[in-house]
């Protein structure tokens, strides 16, 4: 909670032609998501990567059009390896629960990009980019390329100890048309959509705009999550050697939030309890009946009229929301410059204003209500540009280039008062004005500048060496802002941290057997810069740690083969990565000597893996996809956190050692249908693994219908069902959105989201 700290493949027959989606550069952000299908029916769902060094696969559009209108492509990677996702609501997008994890390296420790652009590490309250459901709209993404070990050297991205994902939006078609949707579903929920393609304007330049509206109703409790976006995109020619390609995107997100769990909550109220934003009464009850002891607490908990159960102060709460309104826009230019030289400039800019909220029973109005709104706001302003030099020389490909971002990030910890009435005076989406008080500010400057070189050797037809090494640099500035009201020496954390390494390296081998067969080998380091976060402290912590504290590193070497048969297409892999540094929040002293809690390193983590994907053609029409990977991540050290604690040797807290997919995918033209079920095993929620979440199958179907007539309103008219958890599965999805505990051994830790039920929806497509 933040009050506490804060399915299936089609064909894969076009692989071999696909490669080229899989190149680590993207030197026109355009061409791998044509090169991956996405605007063509029956292109390759998963594109295993041929001729790649490192392990990397790719889900094109083919593979969000058959998931529920709307969902988060994050969750469409779910059927890959070492991938895991969770969130509390079906189409993966209500941010506060999503969490998206590669290899057991959290979301923040990986990197994201859209079209080359960063995305930064897609955190909620991100202070450095922005979530891709927000990004761009689903409709509009050819493909998304995962590398699970390691980032391309040339990726923009100062967080990814583990993978990367790469996100390439659709091309503009040639032909002048009209896409459209609708969908209909279960609470009431509809999303629309529609697309204008330009087609041709002239001498190669095109365009589409797009726009899209989602009205999804929470399964549970009362509120909902409302969004709505503006996509636009443009491709020019410039003689023959050079291309300009440029993009622009607007989103305006509303979302109310469901309430955190715990083991203990569940057992006593059952999987639908939830924040009480239509009893503002009882609301008001709990917070009174709070304050009139918190001292002893002799009031914490009472029966209220209407609920069965004697209801304590933070077992529910009246409401929770985070709002979110982001421009976004990017540009490269491609140029060949002759003589085997090349040029890629991308420069792109990104505005953000956001704040997420809680009706607080802590913090009384002043003269008004015994609720206070508290609230966490983020603006975010940055630029930046990357680039790349490129020359091709005889069998060597030698590539130079960078990234710089100035990033100008505000956060802010305020309260907004509530008159006192038998109703709230403020609505549940709107964005609270005059404060009462202001806890903290922090205004933050943060640079980077990342330098890469590299060679990729074709040795022979078989043989492909590449090898190289980045330089990273992120220097981040916080000035406590004068307008905080809290007391200055407690909480004004000013300073500088650098996180510098100019020595980054990476080598891959690859090695062609036959047409058929081919094996990789690679090796990788990386570092994490500073976030934000260290200076979340007051000022003795932070004194503490700013001459002391390192950035998480971590190396990586992975390996396997690939396979590309007349009807089978996959690979198997196998990897160990040395993670190094880890920062966590702890006490790091002993309770009687006391000591502020700030983040610190506690040591190092141990992850060995095993991946398998494949995919198989009965026929052409009808496929069949089953992942397996296994993950044995372990801490290697024990933390000291006031106490002791024997975290030695303990598998990493929520990442389950074991993760499946299967699939059975049918598509001829007409009909096409998917069922596809996801498994994961148990997972820790505590460092010490004393409590955990049990394992969980949940089952995916959809099921369509493309209509032949050759005119007439039926042409070019689909239809499309899906359910989601067609089994009504119960479960625990999303671990430590507030934290995770190092023993709960009563089950009480409030840090946990129930997973959706059965949901299923209706889409209506038509394109004209």
């Amino acid at each position: 909670m933040r009050y506490k700290h804060l399915s299936g493949v089609a064909l894969l027959a076009l692989a071999g032609a696909a490669s080229p989606v899989l190149a680590q550069s993207a030197p026109d952000a355009a061409t791998p998501a044509s090169a991956a299908g996405g605007d063509d029916e029956g292109s390759p769902i998963v594109v295993y990567g041929r001729g790649e060094t490192r392990q990397v696969q790719t889900v094109t559009a083919v593979d969000i059009k058959a998931a529920t209108p709307g969902t988060s492509p994050l969750k469409v990677l779910e059927k890959l390896p070492s991938v895991s996702v969770q969130s509390a609501n079906a189409l993966g997008t209500n941010e506060w629960s999503t969490r998206f994890s590669v290899r057991s390296f959290s979301q923040n420790q990986l990197g994201f990009t859209l079209d080359g652009v960063p995305l930064g590490d897609m955190s909620y309250g991100n202070f450095n980019g922005l979530h891709i459901s927000r990004a761009i709209a689903s409709e509009n993404i050819g493909s998304s390329t995962l590398a699970q070990g390691s980032g391309a050297l040339d990726t923009p991205s100062s967080s990814n100890l583990g993978g990367t994902v790469q996100f390439f939006s659709q091309t503009p078609t040639d032909d002048f048309g009209v896409d459209t949707q609708a969908s209909y579903g279960s609470e009431n929920a509809y999303r629309l959509f529609g697309r204008l393609n330009t087609g041709d304007l002239g001498g190669g330049v095109k365009a589409y705009v797009s726009g899209s509206w989602l009205d999804a109703p929470k399964w549970k409790g009362e509120g909902k999550q409302q969004a709505w976006s503006v996509n636009s995109k443009i491709v020019v020619p410039l003689g023959n050697s050079a291309k300009l390609t440029a993009f622009a995107n607007y989103s305006d997100f509303k979302d109310d939030d469901y309430m955190d769990m715990s083991p203990a909550l569940i057992q006593k109220y059952g999987w639908n309890w939830d924040y009480i934003r239509n009893d503002y009464k009882t609301a008001l009850a709990i917070a009174k009946n709070l304050q009139s002891d918190l001292v002893n607490y002799s009031k914490y908990c009472a029966n209220y009229a209407g609920y069965s159960q004697t209801i304590c102060a933070d077992d529910t709460y009246y409401n929770g929301y985070g709002l979110r309104k982001d421009f976004l826009a990017g540009a490269s230019l491609t140029a060949d410059l002759g003589s085997g030289l090349s040029l890629r400039i991308s420069p792109y800019y990104h505005h953000n204003k956001g704040i997420g909220t809680w009706w607080t029973p802590y913090t009384p109005t002043p003269g008004g209500a015994a609720l206070s709104i508290r609230s966490t706001s983020y603006k975010i302003a940055r630029g930046g540009l990357t680039g790349a030099l490129t020359y091709k020389i005889g069998t060597n490909e030698l590539e130079l280039g960078g990234w710089y971002e100035s990033n100008k990030y505000t956060t802010a910890r305020q309260f907004f008062p509530l008159a006192d009435s038998t109703t709230s005076s403020i609505d549940n989406r709107e964005w609270p004005q005059n404060p009462f008080y202001t806890q903290y500010k922090y205004n933050f400057k943060i640079t980077t500048a990342q330098f890469f070189v590299q060679d990729t050797f074709q040795a022979t037809d078989s043989l492909k060496i590449n090898a190289g090494f980045k330089g990273l640099s992120v220097i981040v500035d916080n000035q406590y802002d004068p307008a905080s009201q809290s007391s200055a020496a407690a909480r004004d954390t000013s300073g500088r941290l650098k996180a510098r390494d100019l020595f980054l390296p990476q080598a891959g081998v690859n090695y062609t057997f036959n047409p058929q067969v081919e094996a990789f080998l690679s090796y990788a380091e990386n570092m994490r810069a500073f976030t934000t976060d260290p200076f979340m402290t007051n000022q003795a912590g932070f004194q503490a740690i700013k001459n002391t504290i390192k950035p998480e590193t971590s190396k990586t070497v992975e390996g396997g083969l690939r396979f590309h048969l007349d009807h089978f297409e996959g690979s198997i892999a196998g990897y160990h990565v040395k993670f190094e540094n880890r920062l966590l929040s702890v006490q790091p002293c002993a309770i009687i000597v006391g000591c502020a809690t700030v983040l610190s390193n506690v040591g190092s983590v141990t992850t060995n893996g095993v991946e398998l994907a494949g995919t198989y053609h009965l026929t052409r029409a009808l496929s069949l996809y089953g992942s397996y990977s296994y993950t044995d991540a372990r801490y290697d050290d024990d933390v000291l956190s006031g106490v002791l604690y024997p975290t030695k040797n303990k598998q990493v807290a929520t990442v389950p050692a074991h993760l499946a997919n299967a699939e059975i995918a049918y598509d001829d033209g007409v009909i096409s249908g998917r069922i596809g079920a996801n498994y994961q095993s148990k997972r820790y929620y505590t460092y010490t693994n004393d409590a955990s979440v049990p394992g969980r199958v949940l089952v995916d179907v959809s099921l369509g219908y493309h209509f032949d007539a050759a005119d007439g309103p039926l042409h070019n008219l689909e239809i499309q069902g899906n359910v989601t958890n067609l089994f009504d599965k119960k479960y625990i999805a999303t671990l430590g959105e507030n934290g995770l505990a190092f023993t709960d051994p009563g089950g009480t830790l409030q840090s946990m989201l129930v997973g959706a039920p059965r949901q299923a929806s209706i889409t209506l497509r038509k394109r004209f």
